[in-house]
C-alpha cells in the first residue's frame, strides 16, 4: 500500500485538486439552477452559495481520492491503467477529433430534433452559460465524472466479469473490456437523469435524449481509457463542453 501511494500520489493529489476547483463551482452552479424557491430555502436555512460550493469542494475531492485510488488499483489488475507520462499525438489527436463531434453532437441534437418536442430544451439556450457553470464542466465533468465513471467504474465491471467469466485466462479479453464499457455508459447516462428532470421533467423523449447522447459520448471516453488511458478521456470530455460552450456563446 505504501509504494502504491509513493508511486501515485502525484496522480491522487492533480486529482484532489481537481476535484476541490470542480466541486467549489458545481455547487454554485447547481444553486443557480435551482427554481427561486427552492434557493429562498436554501438561504433561510444558512445555506449561501459559498458554503455550498466549500462543501461540494470537499465532496468532490474526496471522489478524487478514493475512487482515483480504488480506480488505479482496480485499472492495473484488468489492463486498462496506464502509466504514460507523456501527451502523444496520436491519442491526442483523437480525443480532439471526438472533443469537436462531441461539442456539436451536445448542441445541434437539441436544435435539429429533440427541441420541436420539448420546447423546454431550447429555452436553455435563451441564457449564455455563466462562469461557474463553464469552469463545473471542464474539472468536475472532465476529471471527476471520468475518474468515478470511466476509472472506476469500468475497470471495477471489467475486473468482476472477468472474475466471474474469465476465471482462467490471464487476460482480460475484449469481450469483457467491451462490456464494461456499455456498462459505464449506461451508469453515466442515468447519473445524469436527477439533473435533467430537475430541469424538464421526465419525458419519453426527455429519457431518450439523456441515455443516447450520454450514452454515446460515454462509450467514446470508454473506448479512449481502455486504448489510449484515462488523460484522454478527460480531455475528450472536457473538449466536447469546450466545443459546445463555444458554440452556445458565439452562435446561439
Amino acid at each position: 500500500m505504501k509504494a502504491f501511494f509513493k508511486a501515485y500520489w502525484k496522480t491522487l493529489l492533480f486529482f484532489a485538486v481537481m476535484g476541490m476547483i470542480g466541486g467549489y463551482f458545481t455547487g454554485l452552479y447547481v444553486l443557480e439552477s435551482y427554481p427561486p424557491q427552492m434557493q429562498q430555502e436554501l438561504l433561510a436555512q444558512g445555506m449561501n452559495d459559498t458554503m455550498l460550493g466549500l462543501a461540494s469542494a470537499v465532496q468532490s475531492a474526496g471522489y478524487g481520492l478514493i475512487f482515483g485510488a480504488a480506480g488505479i488499483w482496480l485499472g492495473k489488475k484488468v489492463g486498462l491503467w496506464k502509466d504514460e507520462r507523456h501527451i502523444t499525438k496520436k491519442p491526442l489527436l483523437a480525443a480532439l477529433i471526438i472533443s469537436l463531434i462531441g461539442g456539436l453532437g451536445l448542441i445541434f441534437p437539441d436544435l435539429l430534433f429533440f427541441g420541436k418536442y420539448e420546447p423546454a430544451l431550447l429555452d436553455v439556450y435563451a441564457a449564455k452559460p455563466t462562469i461557474p457553470y463553464l469552469l463545473a464542466t471542464v474539472t468536475y465533468g472532465a476529471v471527476i465524472e471520468e475518474i468515478m465513471l470511466r476509472l472506476f467504474m469500468m475497470s471495477l465491471v471489467a475486473f468482476v466479469l472477468h472474475l466471474l467469466f474469465e476465471r482462467k485466462g490471464k487476460e482480460v479479453g475484449t469481450a469483457v473490456l467491451v462490456a464494461a464499457n456499455v456498462v459505464s455508459a449506461l451508469l453515466f447516462a442515468a447519473g445524469h437523469l436527477p439533473a435533467t428532470e430537475m430541469m424538464f421533467g421526465l419525458t419519453p423523449m426527455i429519457v431518450l435524449r439523456c441515455f443516447l447522447l450520454n450514452g454515446v459520448f460515454g462509450l467514446a471516453f470508454g473506448w479512449l481509457y481502455r486504448r489510449f488511458g484515462l488523460r484522454y478521456a478527460m480531455i475528450a470530455h472536457g473538449g466536447c463542453h469546450v466545443v459546445s460552450k463555444l458554440i452556445w456563446i458565439l452562435f446561439i
